[in-house]
Formats: C-alpha cells, sequence, structure tokens
C-alpha cells in the first residue's frame, strides 16, 4: 500500500454531496477517481436515499465510495426546508470532519470551518462556470484550495481578491469531460425533422424569465408550427412550486413538439444541452454545456438589467438579448439566421472557461488533451495524502 493510501486510512478523504442531484456530475468523478486509486479511503456523504441511488446510477461502471446518507436528526426535519443543508452539516459534523480532507461543490459546507472544534482543509470544486457573482462571493475565502474549469473564472477569482493565485487551481470541467467522454450516439430529442429549442430558465425569481416569457414562448412555438421545444428549468425552480401549478406547466406539453420536464435526470445529464438546436435562457451557467457544439444562443431580460459592460451577464454576449414583449418567434429565427456573427466569441469564450477544450475539424468537441478528472484527484491526494504545499496549475 502506498504512503497515501497509509495516510488516507488513517483519516479518510471525505466528499460532501449535499446539494442536490445536479450537482453531482461536478464532484463525483472525481471522488470515484480517489476511490480508484485508494480503495475503501474515500466516503461519499448525501443528504437522502434518492441522492444516494442517483450517486449509483451515475457511477456507472467506476469504483463508488462508501456512500453516507446524513439523515436530518428527530425534529430537525421541522424546519424550513432551506435550513435544511445547515442542520445536516451541524449534525453531522464531528463525523464528516474526522478527514485528512473535505471536498465539496457548494458552499454551505463552509459552515464547518465556523463551527467550533478542529477542521481539516475544505477543498470546492464549483458547480459550473456561469458569470452570476454569486459565483465568486465571499465564502470562497473559506477554502483552502478551488479547482475551476477554465482561466475564466480563475482569473475573476483572483482579480476579485477572494481567492489568492497560489489557492487555484484550473483542472479542466468536471462534468462536461466526463459525459463527452462517456457519450455514446444519441437518440435525437425529437422523432421528427423540426429543430428543437431548448428553453432553460433560472430558479431565481431575480432573474428568471418563465413568469414573463415561459407561456408565451410555448404558445408561440405551438402555433407556428415549426419547431419543437423543450421547457427544461434548472431543476431547484419547480422545487417549491405547489402540485397544482407543477400540473399546470406539464399539461402544456403537446406530444411530438413540446415536451416539459421539471427535474428528470435528463436535465442533469446534458441530454437536452447535447441535444437541441438553440438555447433560450436567462442566467443559467448550463449555457456554457450548451456551447460544448458552438450553437444560436438568445437570452431574455426580464428584469431590466444594465447588462452590456457587467461580468454578470457576459454569456448575453452568445447572442441577441431580448425583451418578453417581443415576438418569440421573429427572435428565434433570427437567432438562427444571425449565429454566424456570435461564433468566434462564442468558441473564445469556450476555451477560457472550460480548461483543455478544443474542436476537432469536423466541428466535434474534445479533451484529447486534458485531464480534468485526474487533474483534481491529484491536488485532493496532495493535501490528504503527502500534506506539501500545492502550487496552482495556472501559476
Amino acid at each position: 500500500m502506498s504512503a497515501t493510501s497509509s495516510a488516507f486510512q488513517s483519516r479518510p478523504v471525505h466528499v460532501l454531496a449535499i446539494g442536490g442531484v445536479h450537482q453531482l456530475g461536478h464532484i463525483l468523478p472525481v471522488a470515484c477517481e480517489l476511490e480508484r486509486r485508494h480503495p475503501g479511503c474515500v466516503r461519499l456523504f448525501v443528504s437522502t436515499d434518492a441522492e444516494a441511488q442517483a450517486a449509483r446510477q451515475q457511477a456507472g461502471g467506476e469504483p463508488l465510495p462508501e456512500v453516507v446518507v446524513m439523515d436530518l436528526p428527530a425534529g430537525a426535519a421541522l424546519l424550513p426546508k432551506g435550513m435544511h443543508k445547515s442542520a445536516r452539516l451541524i449534525a453531522w459534523a464531528g463525523r464528516v470532519r474526522s478527514a485528512a480532507v473535505i471536498l465539496c461543490a457548494e458552499r454551505t459546507s463552509t459552515l464547518l470551518k465556523r463551527l467550533s472544534g478542529a477542521c481539516p482543509p475544505i477543498l470546492h470544486i464549483p458547480h459550473g462556470a456561469g458569470d452570476r457573482a454569486v459565483g465568486f462571493e465571499d465564502r470562497f475565502r473559506l477554502f483552502e484550495h478551488v479547482m475551476v474549469a477554465g482561466h475564466k473564472d480563475r482569473d475573476r477569482l483572483v482579480e476579485s481578491g477572494v481567492v489568492p493565485p497560489e489557492k487555484c487551481t484550473v483542472t479542466g470541467p468536471i462534468k462536461l469531460s466526463t459525459v463527452l467522454a462517456r457519450a455514446a450516439e444519441r437518440p435525437p430529442l425529437f422523432r421528427n425533422e423540426r429543430r428543437t429549442i431548448l428553453y432553460n430558465p433560472h430558479f431565481s425569481s431575480a432573474h428568471s424569465s418563465i413568469h414573463a416569457f415561459g407561456e408565451k414562448l410555448v404558445d408561440a412555438v405551438v402555433a407556428d408550427g415549426r419547431y419543437n421545444l423543450i421547457v427544461a428549468p434548472h431543476v431547484r425552480l419547480a422545487r417549491t412550486w405547489s402540485a397544482a401549478r407543477r400540473r399546470h406547466w406539464q399539461s402544456l406539453a403537446v406530444p411530438g413538439q413540446v415536451e416539459v420536464d421539471l427535474g428528470s435526470m435528463r436535465c442533469n445529464d446534458m441530454s437536452y444541452t447535447l441535444g437541441a438546436d438553440l438555447y433560450v435562457g436567462d442566467v443559467s451557467s448550463q449555457v456554457y454545456e450548451f456551447l460544448v457544439y458552438p450553437r444560436p444562443c438568445l437570452f431574455v431580460d426580464a428584469h431590466a438589467v444594465a447588462w452590456r459592460n457587467s461580468e454578470d451577464y457576459a454569456m448575453w454576449h452568445f447572442g441577441d438579448v431580448v425583451t418578453p414583449q417581443e415576438d418569440p418567434i421573429a427572435a428565434i429565427d433570427r437567432a438562427f439566421a444571425c449565429h454566424a456573427a456570435y461564433v468566434g466569441w462564442q468558441r473564445e469564450r469556450m476555451a477560457s472557461a472550460m480548461e483543455g477544450l478544443s474542436w476537432l475539424p469536423g466541428g466535434a468537441p474534445t479533451f484529447q488533451h486534458a485531464k480534468p478528472v485526474q487533474a483534481a484527484a491529484d491536488v485532493v491526494e496532495r493535501f490528504a495524502g503527502l500534506g506539501t504545499p500545492v502550487m496552482s496549475a495556472a501559476a
């Protein structure tokens, strides 16, 4: 057994995957890679039995660490749902912190640093490469190290002063590289010749376009008849909806033309972002997954945002920006017709956002010269097993 494995045996690596199933793709491959290298020395913590099952499914044939479900203590389940994650962290702090290092994909876990008692180093892999300011917030200061998908995010974290250069490594995108490596021929999203639009509104009411534009888009596409439509909002959007509201949105589906998906695994595994022909949305980071194949984009400004010179809306330069009052079909037609004007910037920005991404002569994306999962696992090993200083790959 290696010296690193011996260190893991005495104090294992704990991987916190408590932000929801949609975050698993960004962290689970690293947990599996560490388990492959050091069998029995990694634990994966999840919030529910359903998340544990999702982790087993997403791992595929990869070695899966021991999975621990962080059940809420009696009485804590009565707390408002927004407090459940913090309640779990507090209740499980002793077990979770009995590790050489903790790896997480969300930032609520920094609560472990603020509780009394010793806490091992906490490392962070952000779930996505979006542009909103929340992705560069002050809690980053509490991590011993941050691993990001590309220089776009590293530059902003360092320039904002929340992460020093030596504490930020560009590994490449974990989820995106893993999905592409496993991608087989995918069946078409619809069995017809129409082009398919993906509508992917954000969950936050302060940013989402769904209330002002969603049903208008569905009605316009159905009436026009030339396009397919998938309504697949961020999976957090419908979690707070009433059963009646969910039924209403699902009733808008039209067999063979309009699909409404409020949270299936296809919302998380890139089925829609890889299979659609046009992305319509507002501020979701999933546009960066969509643009692994540069394609037309359309953004809906439902809140009269001063976006043109804001880093928080850099993605809105990937395509036209419209208001909810505009004709959806005219905007869609224009997005397809004018895509050539945006392709260069889409490729340039994606290369900066997703380290190692390149395109083969036929246009297919590849990570043939980059290994994001292995790079991230190397960083965790150095903290957990060897204890030597971690130098940024981008420094």
